[in-house]
């Protein structure tokens, strides 16, 4: 009998505890970078009625030498069955009750920060709820500026597919090729595997010292120091592992084959020409984030130096600038066909290259969430039916992934 009560007995601590690691940290919380994880739709009642706007237009060409990816349109056109076409009536009553959803979740506390939602190049819903800033009062917009956490990721991973376009690089050699020093352990990983999450590296953010880290400022090479000595944990294209170690080397890779930091090439090559002005690099200090400060419930969150990140998570932007770019990517004005078939083919864990890809019943979507301190964003375009839906907040606690199906759900329907 005694053996039966120690077993149950340990039957009991394990789940106690298994519950408990379950549990979000409240208190003493360390950093938490872009995990894929479902949540729970909330439904709520309307109360105001969005603006509904077309597209706007927007001069753009693209600057790389041939063979280069083909130039963005001059004006990216606004629909894509119908140019201008009105949209039916029961979707601007939808889009009635996206706008009065978003603005119960504000009311309740529940969310601080800015969506959009398009549907055939028309914007449906775009406008900020809640403050930016609560210690000064600011107010969030459509042209807010927030810290994109991993949706950097898809950011990063366009800029590498320029450089394959443009025939500066080789998606399937050995990073090695491109990296002024490289470790002999990576000369099976190629960029496609960085690109996947499928090489093997060890993911620094997941390291204990991390969360002493995290608070100071780091260069790239500083951050690459704390890995890239370490075994592989699996070898090269073998298995899917979410790493943010991955997307620091792809932005020293830019940096080496470009000739140029990582901020300017990204600016050069997609945010100025597509007229992203409120999109760049955060030096580590909410600098260029016009006083949009990072919250967890009901207080500030850990002040991050988002200089740790680099190009796996240190960008920043608003819902206007993300709808330019999926604008872009859309009309097919970014990269040539076939890239954009193997960036969005999912490979090991469903990841392509640089996005997340789901099927979730007729509707293919590829998107990308993000998750640290002060920051919960999701940007996802559902693909065939022509629909974006850009979430992002300042709260690390706003459930993006519960917003953004809803939102989706309301113009996609049943």
């Amino acid at each position: 009998m005694r053996h039966y009560a120690r077993l149950i007995g340990l039957a009991v601590c394990l789940l106690v505890l298994l519950t408990t690691c379950s549990l979000p940290f409240t208190s003493g919380r360390g950093l938490r970078v872009s995990a894929f994880v479902a949540a729970p739709t909330a439904v709520l009642g309307p109360t105001i009625l969005p603006t509904v706007t077309p597209a706007p237009e927007m001069a753009a060409t693209l600057a790389l030498e041939p063979p280069a990816a083909p130039p963005l349109a001059a004006v990216l056109a606004p629909a894509r069955t119908g140019d201008g076409a009105p949209l039916p009536a029961d979707l601007l009553d939808r889009a009635a009750q996206m706008d009065a959803y978003m603005a119960s979740l504000a009311q309740q506390g529940a969310f601080s920060g800015s969506v959009l939602v398009a549907a055939r190049g028309r914007v449906l819903l775009s406008r900020g709820y809640g403050l930016a800033n609560r210690e000064e009062g600011i107010a969030a917009t459509a042209s807010t500026r927030y810290r994109l956490a991993s949706v950097t990721k898809p950011l990063t991973a366009l800029g590498v597919l320029r450089l394959a376009a443009a025939g500066k690089l080789d998606l399937d050699a050995s990073v090695c090729a491109y990296l002024d020093t490289c470790p002999p352990a990576w000369g099976p990983i190629t960029v496609a595997h960085l690109l996947s999450h499928s090489s093997g590296l060890a993911n620094y953010t997941d390291f204990a010292e991390f969360a002493e880290l995290e608070l100071l400022p780091s260069t790239p090479d500083q951050t690459i120091a704390r890995f890239r000595d370490l075994p592989l944990g699996f070898v090269p294209g073998t298995l899917y592992h979410y790493t943010n170690s991955n997307y620091v080397v792809l932005g020293r890779l830019i940096e080496q084959v470009a000739g140029v930091s990582y901020e300017e090439f990204l600016g050069r090559e997609l945010f100025q020409p597509l007229g992203m002005q409120d999109t760049g690099l955060d030096p580590g200090d909410f600098g260029p984030l016009n006083g949009t400060r990072g919250y967890a419930g009901g207080q500030l969150d850990i002040p991050l130096d988002v200089s740790n990140l680099f190009a796996a998570g240190d960008l920043y932007s608003s819902v206007e600038d993300l709808f330019k770019l999926a604008q872009a990517l859309d009309a097919g004005r970014v990269l040539p066909p076939d890239l954009v078939a193997r960036m969005t083919t999912p490979g090991h864990g469903g990841y392509g290259l640089g996005w997340k890809i789901e099927q979730r019943g007729p509707h293919r979507l590829v998107y990308h969430p993000g998750s640290m301190s002060g920051a919960a964003t999701w940007f996802g375009r559902y693909l065939d039916q022509g629909v974006t839906v850009i979430v992002l907040s300042n709260d690390y606690y706003a459930n993006v992934y519960a917003i953004a199906d809803y939102l989706a759900g309301q113009v996609l329907g049943p």
